[in-house]
């Protein structure tokens, strides 16, 4: 647990009393297959359910090849459904409809996603020593890669207005995008802060969409899945295309 991201280790410990309360009172050695079905077997939150075992057929992997307490993991024989790639696109018009009537900080935070391609996390904890030689330099917190982001006008422009935040850069604050005490923001906070804005941008008729879909729209922007695949910091470009590529993409016909 302790390589994992503070998000990531978050998720797991809920998944974890879910677990001890379906399933503590069980012997490992002793569950088969089928006492898992009834687990599986639901009409809404099967996919949760099916993260949930994931992380029980962890901890039985562990048990079997590293603590030697069980002889194999029975959730290897247990089928589990696939849950498909998101693939919802934000456009253009959702994304300005949102951005013009969420607060400045979350305005930020938006086009921060946009023009980075970064996850929620790693976003939040931007410094203002991060930056330097012309890019900003990170270490993605889930998969440890290194990232230097080149500085172009649109990222500078939007740079430059958390640096005159309240309680911002300009005042001796270290994080490019604090909240209004100053302070960096809590995973919880800004996931709050934004679904406010979302309800907001619902009640005008709008759809509802992620803060990680604006991932998603970074990666469907790049001139091509390549530039894409290096500013999201992926080390194949398969998940690039499965997951984060959303939009059509065009190619040319072929000449003969």
């Amino acid at each position: 647990m302790d390589s994992l991201a503070p998000r990531t280790r978050k998720d797991y410990m809920r998944h974890i009393v879910v677990l001890r309360r379906e399933f503590g009172d069980r012997i490992a050695d002793e569950l088969r297959p089928r006492d898992f079905g009834p687990f599986l077997d639901v009409k809404r939150g099967k996919i949760q359910r099916v993260r949930q075992l994931a992380v029980l057929s962890a901890a039985f992997s562990e048990a079997v090849s590293s603590w030697y307490l069980i002889e194999r993991n029975v959730l290897r024989d247990v089928k589990r459904p696939r849950s498909q790639p998101r693939d919802r696109l934000v456009s253009d018009e959702e994304f300005e409809g949102v951005i013009a009537i969420a607060p400045l900080r979350m305005k930020l935070a938006m086009k921060l996603a946009l023009l980075t391609g970064q996850r929620q996390g790693d976003i939040l904890r931007f410094k203002w020593s991060d930056i330097r030689g012309g890019a900003l330099h990170l270490q993605q917190s889930k998969t440890g890669k290194r990232l230097a982001i080149e500085l172009n006008k649109e990222l500078k422009r939007v740079l430059g207005q958390c640096w005159l935040l309240p309680l911002g850069g300009c005042n001796g604050c270290e994080y490019i995008l604090p909240t209004r005490n100053g302070r960096p923001y809590t995973s919880e906070g800004f996931r709050a802060t934004y679904q406010r804005v979302m309800r907001k941008w619902m009640a005008q008729g709008g759809s509802r969409y992620r803060y990680h879909d604006l991932r998603a729209l970074a990666a469907t922007k790049c001139a091509t899945p390549e530039i894409a695949m290096r500013l999201l910091g992926h080390s194949n470009i398969s998940m690039t295309l499965k997951v984060y590529r959303r939009g059509i993409e065009r190619v040319q016909a072929l000449s003969v």
